[in-house]
């Protein structure tokens, strides 16, 4: 069995949301925040993650999913 985090990025305009999406195979939020950090994401104080995009961080994204463990033999 396999379970992966996936942050979304909090971005609201008046009649939408950002779709920006981040898959990991992290264990904790904590880890797979700490992947998104390094891909650009802004994660706030309070709580809410920004994709790149939004956050105006000139990093762009290569991917949409991270994997942080090698596959089980």
């Amino acid at each position: 069995m396999s379970a992966s985090i996936t942050l979304h990025c909090d971005t609201l305009w008046r009649y939408a949301a950002c779709a920006g999406q981040l898959i990991t195979d992290a264990a904790t939020v904590t880890e797979a925040r700490e992947a998104a950090k390094k891909r650009g994401w802004r994660i706030h104080p309070d709580g809410n993650d920004y994709c790149p995009n939004c956050s105006g961080n000139r990093i762009q994204p290569t991917v949409n999913v991270v994997q942080l463990r090698p596959d089980p033999a």
